[in-house]
């Protein structure tokens, strides 16, 4: 099977990072150590739509973990003079599921599999229920349905018809946004997807062997939305293919670990 990544930039139609263009409309607390900072906004279909600012205290959810592996990772955004672009360490990711097409045990799969990149990247990922949202690399990047901030996560299945890059081998795919915090110039990861070829899936669940390659396809699919691109070693799991590995090598480890240890946002 072929396991694909998703590079994506700011997948909302017309949406484009504006870094440090700001608007005021009334004071907010949260920003009042930034007073004399413009606030970041994005250019969505023609209108102003200011970055959300980050909930809670800067400090991390869970643990770092430290890299004591060696091997092949890479990173899917890295801007010049920055390190890789991560999701803020110090927020739940909150994610959500489409369970149409799921096949059975397919729920248990995904959470199994966030669940194995969460431990590996020392993030926190919060489960917040189901969405009839469609899975797509053309979602918006603010949803009513999901409040005032980014939208979520979201895991849900297609087949090649719908999703034309599930065609031929490739069992799924996956990636996240990148976007500037509230302020400043540092960027994050935002609104992912993991699209699931649900054919596949099923069929790879009807065997013990073929329930944990389904259970590696996820994690791979996951670690692409936590930052981690393709690399050239075929004993890693972010290899593009895959038909033996179901844990994570070395440098899958190494890099799940740098993805986790983004900065928080302030």
């Amino acid at each position: 099977m072929r396991l694909a990544g998703r590079l994506t930039l700011l997948v909302a139609a017309g949406a484009v990072a504006v870094a440090g263009v700001g608007y005021a409309t009334g004071f907010e607390w949260e920003a009042w150590q930034h007073i004399g900072q413009p606030r970041n906004v994005l250019d969505v279909g023609g209108e102003q739509v200011r970055i959300p600012l980050p909930e809670g205290d800067p400090e991390r959810l869970a643990n770092p973990v430290a890299v004591v592996t060696d091997g092949a990772y890479a990173f899917m955004f890295e801007e010049p003079g920055q390190e890789p672009t991560r999701y803020d360490p110090c927020r739940p990711l909150g994610w959500v599921l489409n369970p149409d097409g799921m096949p059975e045990g397919g729920e248990a799969l995904v959470t199994a599999a966030i669940d194995e990149v969460a431990r590996a990247a020392g993030l926190v990922f919060e489960h917040q229920g189901t969405t009839t949202e469609v899975a797509s690399f053309d979602r918006a990047l603010f949803q009513d349905q999901y409040g005032e901030g980014f939208a979520p996560i979201i895991v849900g299945w297609s087949d090649e018809q719908a999703t034309p890059d599930l065609a031929g081998s490739v069992t799924g795919l996956g990636g996240s946004s990148s976007v500037t915090g509230a302020f400043g110039e540092q960027r994050y990861l935002a609104a992912g997807v993991v699209i699931l070829d649900h054919a596949d899936i099923s069929e790879l669940m009807t065997t013990t062997r073929g329930q944990a390659l389904a259970s590696a396809v996820v994690m791979h699919e996951v670690a692409h939305v936590v930052g981690l691109a393709h690399i050239d070693d075929p004993t890693e799991l972010m290899y593009e293919e895959n038909s033996t590995l179901v844990s994570w090598g070395p440098g899958d480890r190494a890099g799940l670990a740098i993805a986790g240890s983004g900065p928080c946002q302030q």
